[in-house]
């Protein structure tokens, strides 16, 4: 293995460069809910009617802070 992929595995494995990966996670978590939260505010009222949500809702959606997401989505 190569200087690189070494370090890439410590980083995945979360031994040496990363000393808290659910640290990391919750993150990149944050992260996808706010461009999940960004791309359903950009569907226009028919779009949102096919999938059962009214513009309301998807405004509720867009308020809530980024860390605050489904019960479902957290490991613990």
């Amino acid at each position: 293995m190569t200087t690189r992929s070494n370090a890439m595995l410590r980083v995945v494995t979360g031994q040496g460069l990363i000393p808290r990966p659910r640290l990391l996670e919750r993150l990149l978590t944050m992260f996808d809910v706010q461009r999940t939260r960004i791309d359903l505010s950009r569907l226009d009222d028919e779009m949102l009617r096919d999938i059962g949500l009214s513009r309301d809702e998807v405004e509720a959606e867009l308020s809530r802070p980024v860390w605050d997401v489904p019960a479902n989505w957290r490991r613990r």
